[in-house]
């Protein structure tokens, strides 16, 4: 409060009653009057500025929400977070039907997953091919930028989408889904790190109660897995940094990546070898392919091979979502946006699997 203003309120507070008023000469009586209607004035002038900002706001909030451009936005927004929602939570119960231990048990996750790679790399590539208007400003880069920038965003990406997809054979779909909410808090710890986001008390207030939640998630789960636990964890911070690195190269044209289908087709390569490769060690597929029980007959081969090609048009349908969404908006908004698919997949994986929750689980 300014402080001319307060000290005529502390007169005002320290006026005379009535009665005192009454008793005092006629001079003084007007010496009092004028400092009450001084007072009196300002308390006016006070409430007319408090009533004058509040209507100003409300104006321009009502001239926002009646703007095109922003109805615009907001409209292509709230779509695109649609579109994930649909396509994330398909796929997420379509990976623990093919990979869970107690569903169908495919053994193979790393090597459906690079296979999912490529199928998006193939779709990606045919999209920039049918609309010209995708193809990047900037189509050839530096080596120095593709070794410093794209390679460590495939290799994020490649960890994040491995471990999760192992993470399903040990722990039940809700378990999961809780846990990769933790993603949040390591995105917000790599938005600091690269200058994304701007430190803030309640950002950091934010981590904490995530970290403390996720905690309480695992305290709290009946089937509790320490390595699945573990694979989820570290697949939630493999997402924080793939998406903050993903967001670098969404905004700055220079990296030849500055929409999301230009994203996928220089991306993709790099994660599916990256899978593959993990594949190839973790896995052995060349030698345990063909002992899994769902590779026992031509009629098992070709339900996989049509399974995977399922999988891979939902991936890319789903990662495709997610890149429109951080080109509009942030990585930040994703991952609040992602807040509330979790709780939703909590709700499908309770109906289709029969997952449980504990009251400590619940409260995590």
């Amino acid at each position: 409060m300014p402080r001319e203003i307060q000290h005529e309120y502390t007169e005002l507070a320290t006026l005379p009653s009535a009665q005192d008023i009454a008793a005092t000469p006629p001079s003084a009586q007007g010496a009092t009057a004028t400092a009450a209607t001084a007072a009196s004035t300002i308390d006016n002038e006070a409430s007319h500025h408090h009533h004058s900002r509040l209507k100003k706001n409300r104006h321009n909030l009502r001239s926002l929400l009646l703007d095109r451009n922003f109805q615009t936005h907001a409209a292509k927004t709230c779509l695109y977070i649609s579109l994930w929602y649909t396509f994330s939570g398909i796929l997420s119960v379509y990976n623990k039907w093919l990979f869970g231990s107690s569903e169908r048990d495919f053994s193979f996750p790393l090597l459906v997953s690079s296979v999912h790679m490529l199928m998006q790399y193939s779709l990606a590539a045919l999209c920039l091919r049918l609309f010209p208007k995708l193809q990047p400003t900037q189509k050839n880069t530096t080596w120095g930028l593709y070794l410093t920038r794209a390679v460590p965003c495939g290799l994020a990406s490649a960890l994040d989408i491995g471990l999760s997809n192992i993470s399903l054979r040990t722990i039940t779909l809700t378990f999961y889904t809780m846990c990769k909410s933790s993603g949040l808090g390591f995105v917000l710890l790599f938005a600091f790190l690269f200058g994304l986001e701007r430190v803030r008390f309640v950002l950091i207030v934010v981590i904490a109660i995530i970290t403390v939640g996720v905690v309480l998630m695992a305290a709290g789960e009946v089937d509790f897995k320490l390595l699945g636990f573990t694979q989820v964890v570290s697949s939630a911070a493999m997402s924080g940094l793939r998406w903050s690195l993903t967001q670098i190269l969404l905004s700055q044209a220079r990296f030849g990546m500055n929409n999301p289908v230009a994203t996928m087709s220089r991306l993709m390569p790099i994660i599916g070898v990256s899978m593959l490769a993990f594949s190839l060690i973790l896995e052995q597929p060349i030698s345990q392919l063909s002992r899994d029980k769902n590779m026992q007959s031509l009629g098992d081969v070709l339900f996989i091979v049509v399974m995977m090609g399922v999988g891979g048009c939902l991936a890319f349908a789903m990662v495709l979502s997610e890149f429109f969404l951080i080109a509009r908006t942030s990585v930040v908004t994703l991952s609040i946006a992602g807040m509330l698919k979790e709780v939703v997949m909590i709700g499908v994986a309770h109906l289709i699997f029969g997952d449980s929750m504990t009251l400590v689980n619940a409260s995590g």
